[in-house]
């Protein structure tokens, strides 16, 4: 009981913290003077395709060249009326015809996409249509979507509408997040043949009644759900860059002879990422672009800092 009271403490503390310190780090000044400084814009360099769709695309172009499959996300806030949401979709449609039009990218490029920046908070019959308008135009033009987990405060809502997504297009891809309490339930309970399902370990942050506190729990959940979907029919796409479990994914490859897609941030072990390739197996790289790069890269190394020892070691792998 002490040791739930303890958890349970240091779970809250925790979660107060990396608000207070998103909420400094997005001062208006201190974001100002730090998005300026050398290191922050390399940093962008490194993690974010671009802060225009053109140099994404050409950055994209430049992966798949080199055998990597490619999932482009935008870097866009939460909508907060209709006419925001509109834009947000029209871009991604945009976005969506570039690859389609491009015969390099016919079967090896996916878009990541936000509920919430198509509309979600303002109404979720917004986000519906306009995630259905993206999923219409990306099977035109093969290619692949994948909704995003955002947060415990709208999974419910995205969940349900990611479901509805699935009766008319059922190569939409979903999300779980290893780190929440119900994730083997929805492995179990999604598990179907050939759908496309994305085990998250990453930065997902929530109340203790919703999501693993200690990361020792969330570990040992994360290889769990692995291996329920690596015995499914189920087509699995292994989001970590924790070498436990490429380690695992490739584990599970061999002993049960399935394919297992891994999928990892730009610029974060670039070399692991060519290895992958480089012994065969399939290896898709996510990449954010956008003006709000600084946002992201602070939520990135505020919900995990762990993400600075990445981010480090691989500036020094790129040098």
């Amino acid at each position: 009981m002490t040791e739930n009271r303890h958890d349970f403490r240091g779970g809250a503390l925790l979660t107060s913290g990396r608000r207070l310190a998103m909420r400094l780090a997005m001062d208006p000044t201190i974001a100002q003077q730090v998005s300026r400084s050398r290191l922050a814009r390399e940093i962008a360099t490194t993690y974010v395709a671009g802060e225009d769709v053109e140099t994404a695309i050409g950055k994209a172009a430049d992966q798949v060249l080199k055998g990597l499959e490619v999932s482009l996300h935008p870097l866009d806030p939460d909508a907060v009326d209709v006419a925001q949401a509109r834009r947000v979709t029209a871009g991604l449609c945009t976005v969506i015809e570039k690859l389609g039009s491009n015969p390099a990218f016919n079967g090896h490029s996916e878009v990541s996409i936000s509920l919430a920046a198509l509309g979600l908070r303002v109404d979720d019959g917004l986000a519906r249509d306009n995630a259905r308008q993206i999923c219409h135009i990306a099977r035109d033009n093969h290619v692949a979507v994948t909704v995003d987990d955002e947060g415990p405060d709208i999974h419910d809502q995205s969940h349900r509408i990611v479901m509805e997504l699935l009766d008319d297009y059922d190569s939409t891809g979903i999300v779980i997040q290893a780190a929440r309490h119900d994730s083997l339930t929805q492995v179990r309970e999604l598990a179907a043949p050939g759908r496309r399902i994305r085990l998250c370990k990453g930065s997902y942050t929530g109340p203790r009644s919703v999501t693993l506190i200690r990361p020792h729990d969330v570990d040992l959940r994360m290889a769990a759900c692995l291996r329920a979907l690596m015995v499914g029919p189920s087509t699995v796409m292994l989001a970590s860059h924790d070498p436990v479990f490429v380690a695992l994914g490739e584990q599970l490859m061999a002993s049960l002879n399935r394919p297992l897609e891994f999928q990892m941030l730009q610029g974060i072990r670039p070399l692991e990422q060519r290895r992958l390739v480089d012994v065969g197996h399939q290896m898709r790289v996510y990449l954010p672009y956008g003006h709000d790069w600084y946002r992201y890269c602070t939520r990135r190394i505020v919900e995990r800092p762990g993400n600075i020892w990445l981010f480090g070691r691989s500036l020094v792998e790129r040098r």
